[in-house]
């Protein structure tokens, strides 16, 4: 027999873990004296203990390596926890990809001395009530008139009624030749009643739906929009995502007058994971 400190020695673990696993009855001594309390261990136990290094290294509980232990499970079981460890540790390796993806991108922009700095964010967006309009407006149409006319409608400031002041672009961009959008503000409440513009356009409530948002505050300035939604684009596929949705414009900071371009937004882009298969995860 062998004393822990000699066990430990031959087996290459810690006389910590050693007795670890005595005190919760996954692996114990042979011998245990009374009177001093020392371990003494032997060598035909080393291949249950190499057992249970090998599973513990397979990323299982030491409630199911227990379980393997004694024998209480069933081969159904053991392909079902494995199979699931499988699809754990794929996931953990498509989010460590993604973080090595994001970098190889910021060293670019970094590289490339880019004057924007890139920080796209992920958010969580809930449902949200707006209280608007929809109107579709020829590309030559600076959408100046539009914008005041539901701004001045709505009260200013937000409150526990309005939040902040929101467009949603429809359609997919292809078009050049008119410009789908929706104005109007977010609201805190459920109901409202319609409100009406000073040249008659009528404003309701309608649901925002949910979605995971890649987000991102350009800094101010004529061509900030232009620049976010470039960057976004980049980061959308640097990351293997898709979009999955009309673009929402939320602003921060409003304009004081017709004209300025000193505004902040969040620029908001609806995504969802794109489906990535990785050969590398395969086992022949």
């Amino acid at each position: 027999m062998y004393s822990i400190g000699e066990y430990a020695r031959i087996a290459q673990v810690s006389k910590r873990l050693l007795r670890y696993y005595d005190e919760i009855g996954l692996f114990q001594p042979v011998k245990l004296d009374p009177e001093s309390g020392h371990r003494y261990y032997s060598a035909s136990q080393l291949p249950e203990l190499n057992r249970i290094l090998a599973l513990k290294d397979l990323g299982l509980s030491l409630n199911q390596i227990q379980r393997f232990v004694r024998d209480d499970i069933s081969p159904t079981e053991i392909q079902g926890m494995l199979s699931l460890k499988k699809a754990e540790l794929e996931q953990q390796v498509l989010e460590e990809l993604q973080r090595i993806r994001t970098i190889e991108s910021r060293l670019k922009q970094i590289q490339e001395r880019d004057n924007l700095v890139r920080d796209v964010i992920v958010k969580q967006v809930p449902q949200q009530k707006l209280i608007g309009i929809r109107k579709v407006l020829p590309t030559n149409d600076s959408g100046d008139d539009f914008f005041w006319s539901v701004m001045n409608a709505l009260p200013e400031g937000n409150d526990r009624t309005y939040g902040a002041m929101t467009i949603v672009l429809h359609g997919d961009g292809v078009e050049n030749d008119y410009t789908d959008l929706e104005l109007g503000r977010l609201l805190h409440k459920t109901n409202h009643a319609p409100l009406t513009t000073y040249d008659g356009l009528t404003l309701n409530t309608r649901s925002l739906p949910s979605a995971t948002m890649a987000t991102l505050i350009p800094p101010t300035g004529c061509c900030a929009k232009l620049l976010g939604h470039n960057a976004i684009g980049e980061w959308v596929e640097a990351n293997h995502y898709d979009f999955a949705g009309p673009v929402r414009l939320v602003f921060l900071e409003l304009p004081k007058q017709s004209g300025d371009s000193e505004v902040v937004t969040e620029i908001q882009f609806p995504i969802r994971k794109r489906t990535v298969d990785l050969n590398l995860l395969s086992i022949n």
